[in-house]
């Protein structure tokens, strides 16, 4: 059973930012089509390249790790698993 919401505007909150922002009185004008606007640098892009630069060359060495231990372990495995034609 879903929860509906309360028609009330004084019990939802939404009389309360209605009229806080009708008070602030900061003018908002539209913006044009033609209007050059600066693009805003995104924090949690500049956060996630500075996560991926400290931890890059650290993903790199755990790969070359595990490649190396996988290559080792299927070598070991072929050499003493023989060819299957041992002595018997």
């Amino acid at each position: 059973m879903a929860a509906q919401r309360k028609s009330d505007l004084h019990y939802t909150g939404d009389a309360k930012m209605k009229a806080a922002a009708l008070k602030s009185g900061a003018p908002v004008k539209p913006v044009e089509k033609d209007a050059d606007t600066a693009p805003v640098p995104s924090p949690a892009k500049q956060l996630q390249d500075q996560l991926q630069a400290h931890y890059q060359p650290l993903s790199r060495r755990m790969s070359v790790i595990l490649v190396s231990l996988l290559v080792a372990f299927a070598f070991v495995g072929g050499w003493m698993g023989g060819t299957g034609g041992g002595l018997a």
